[in-house]
C-alpha cells in the first residue's frame, strides 16, 4: 500500500473547502469561548448589528446552556 505524501502549507492553502471549514470551526469554538465566559457577541442581521447573549449563542449552535445559566 503506497504511502500518502503529506500536503503542502500551500497546497491546504489552496483548498477552498478545507479553509471554509477551518474558518467555521474557529468562529464557532470563539462563540462558545464567549457563551462560557458569559459574554455577549454581536453579529450582523439584516443589516443591523444585534447582541447575542450567551443563551442565544448556545441554542444557535445546538447546545443547551449549561447548568446554573440564566436560561436553564
Amino acid at each position: 500500500m503506497a504511502e500518502e505524501r503529506a500536503r503542502s502549507i500551500s497546497e491546504m492553502i489552496d483548498d477552498d473547502d478545507l479553509m471554509t471549514e477551518a474558518i467555521r470551526q474557529g468562529i464557532r469554538e470563539e462563540l462558545l469561548s464567549q457563551a462560557r465566559a458569559g459574554n455577549s457577541v454581536p453579529v450582523s442581521e439584516n443589516d443591523q448589528v444585534v447582541w447575542l447573549a450567551p443563551e442565544e449563542i448556545y441554542r444557535r449552535l445546538g447546545y443547551a446552556p449549561p447548568p446554573g445559566s440564566q436560561a436553564s
